[in-house]
């Protein structure tokens, strides 16, 4: 009898260890097969919606000037038909960020999402492989826009630094400082997406890069991970050092103004 009941505890024991040696092998090919994939997917969307200047390549002419200064009117088929491009400003116009110049920013929604069990943290973000030239468009007309749509903000400011971008979004008690100094992003174990809005201001020069590559750490350590433009390159538009024309647009009247230093104009009161 003894003999059995301690062949019968034998037999459960080394099922036990078995089991869960079985267990620890699935679990770790579990984890593998959540590591070896992408950490995370990225949506990336231009921003083109409410912005608050169209750059020119060219100035006007006489006839064109006469269809732009007067009275305020939609402007859209003639940016439309003069090729114009909408831009931003009022992030790097704004004191805080101290930007050493008056120019203009494009922008991306970047809503990145993880399906992994395991937790990881985005904790920084560069351009890679920036490359520029003088910038083209040398005309501009300013207006204002409608806000960020509720994004979560950055502002890459490429006269300074290509590797550290900025906190954007005028309730942040850091705006103006640099974003992964005092955030960071949670993604995976359930965390909801990381949705961003991701400005890049290049002053006087237009501007190409490969990607932003995200900086992540995870159990494993820290590794890197690149966002494209679905696939592209990104660029972004600046305007010339010496601008040829500047307008202003208000809710009384189109102006031209006169361009002056750092990319700022004056112009007439109406």
């Amino acid at each position: 009898m003894a003999s059995s009941v301690v062949l019968f505890l034998v037999t459960k024991g080394v099922d036990w260890v078995f089991s869960e040696h079985d267990a620890k092998v699935a679990s770790e090919a579990d984890d593998k097969v959540d590591r070896d994939g992408p950490a995370f997917t990225a949506s990336v969307k231009a921003d083109t919606e409410y912005t608050e200047a169209s750059l020119y390549d060219a100035p006007f002419t006489d006839a064109e000037k006469a269809q732009v200064v007067g009275p305020p009117k939609d402007l859209r088929p003639f940016a439309k038909a003069h090729h114009a491009r909408g831009v931003y400003l009022s992030d790097v116009w704004h004191p805080l960020m101290r930007s050493p110049w008056w120019g203009y920013s494009q922008a991306w929604l970047v809503d990145i999402i993880s399906d992994r069990k395991a937790a990881l943290v985005i904790n920084g973000m560069r351009a890679k492989g920036v490359q520029c030239t003088p910038a083209k468009a040398d005309t501009v007309i300013v207006s204002r826009g409608e806000g960020d749509g509720g994004y979560e903000g950055m502002l890459f400011d490429l006269t300074r630094s290509a590797d550290v971008p900025l906190i954007t979004g005028s309730e942040s008690p850091d705006y103006g400082k640099p974003y992964f100094a005092h955030k960071k992003i949670d993604l995976g174990n359930g965390a909801s997406p990381g949705g961003l809005r991701v400005q890049v201001t290049s002053g006087t020069k237009d501007c190409t890069w490969k990607a932003f590559e995200v900086t992540y750490a995870d159990a494993d350590g820290t590794h890197t991970q690149e966002i494209t433009d679905n696939g592209k390159p990104f660029s972004v538009h600046g305007i010339a050092e010496h601008p040829a024309q500047m307008y202003q647009f208000t809710t009384q009247e189109i102006r031209e103004c006169v361009p002056a230093a750092r990319g700022r104009m004056d112009c007439p009161e109406g």
